[in-house]
């Protein structure tokens, strides 16, 4: 069952790239958006990953920004050599940046005191620059991200205080002592492979499976392996699939397009599972600016492990919406230790 014939848009992709030089094929400008929403809707009380916001802009466009982090990242790419990685190959490449933030709090919101013995306040505000190499001979692709942006902005208790409001929530009065409270800027640079395992002829239904292997160094050091399927009437590729690209809120890979057939979109549900080797967080440990409050390297545990189960819905032509559920293990040693749960709703349009 593995490796079956593969259907129309691999056949196209080749066909050009066949005829072509490698990576020849040309990116449109623009070829979509996405907008991610998590929160920790299931869990009893606003704690470890409370909540995170993020769009995408998918193209040409994400590499001819004023403000892109497109530069360095190739410049990262080149001095580690990534791009020998394929350039043996035939290929080609898409491109998305992403911005976005991530909100951290120990389980007790209502307290103004310094917590020692749970996670501590923590807030990330970023940008991100992805490029997706896709070799569809070998069923292979990489994924290349710079992620940059500022730990500690008091613009997050502003921002949960809105929610807050809203939801007439507990009011988070401990912001002040969050992770390099004032603001600290930060950087991750990422590099994962993926293989496509199982591509079925096009029918009603189809499943996929695929691997990972990641690793990240910057506000998050750590090396990871994850496996992700998905079943259903799929006509997106197999590469357009990511969720195993996530810190806490999934990464912006770039948006592809699919294909209907039979005037059908896409319905499908998707799993997958994550295992973590993490060397280093700065949104627990803390980075170069003294904190009140930080975990130590003892405190925070290493292994982790993560799971997660979603469904997406093609409502429109390449409009689609999903919504998923998120699980990880302890991410640190003590009686206030908890498992972090979340869920998230992302609405795409590809073009």
């Amino acid at each position: 069952m593995f490796k079956t014939p593969p259907f129309r848009y691999r056949l196209i992709v080749l066909l050009i790239l066949i005829s072509n030089p490698a990576h020849a094929l040309e990116e449109k400008h623009n070829t979509g958006w996405l907008i991610n929403l998590d929160n920790d809707i299931l869990a009893e009380s606003d704690r470890d990953y409370t909540g995170g916001v993020a769009v995408t802009l998918s193209g040409r466009r994400a590499t001819e920004y004023l403000v892109s982090l497109e530069g360095v990242r190739n410049w990262l790419d080149g001095l580690l050599r990534v791009d020998k990685l394929y350039t043996d190959k035939r290929y080609f490449q898409l491109h998305s940046v992403q911005y976005g933030t991530m909100l951290f709090t120990p389980g007790d919101i209502t307290d103004p005191a310094p917590i020692f013995d749970d996670r501590p306040y923590g807030s990330l505000f970023y940008i991100s620059n992805t490029e997706l190499t896709v070799a569809p001979g070998d069923d292979r692709a990489w994924l290349s991200t710079l992620t940059f942006g500022f730990l500690g902005l008091n613009a997050a208790e502003t921002i949960q205080d809105a929610l807050h409001t809203v939801t007439d929530s507990d009011v988070a009065n401990g912001w002040d002592n969050q992770i390099s409270s004032g603001g600290e800027p930060t950087l991750m640079y990422t590099v994962s492979r993926q293989d496509n395992h199982l591509d079925a002829v096009p029918t009603s239904t189809r499943h996929e499976l695929k691997t990972a292997y990641e690793a990240n160094i910057g506000f998050s050091t750590d090396i990871n392996a994850s496996i992700s399927w998905r079943w259903g009437r799929i006509n997106t590729p197999w590469y357009g699939f990511n969720p195993q690209h996530s810190e806490y809120i999934q990464l912006g890979a770039p948006v592809v397009a699919g294909e209907r057939r039979a005037d059908k979109g896409e319905l499908y549900v998707w799993a997958g599972t994550t295992v973590k080797y993490r060397f280093y967080s700065a949104l627990m440990q803390g980075q170069f600016r003294e904190s009140i409050v930080t975990l130590s390297s003892d405190e925070v545990e290493k292994l982790l492990g993560q799971v997660w189960l979603g469904a997406t819905w093609e409502f429109a032509d390449n409009i689609r919406g999903s919504f998923f559920y998120r699980a990880s293990s302890k991410e640190f040693k003590g009686t206030n230790a908890h498992y972090p749960v979340w869920a998230g709703l992302i609405i795409s349009r590809a073009y």
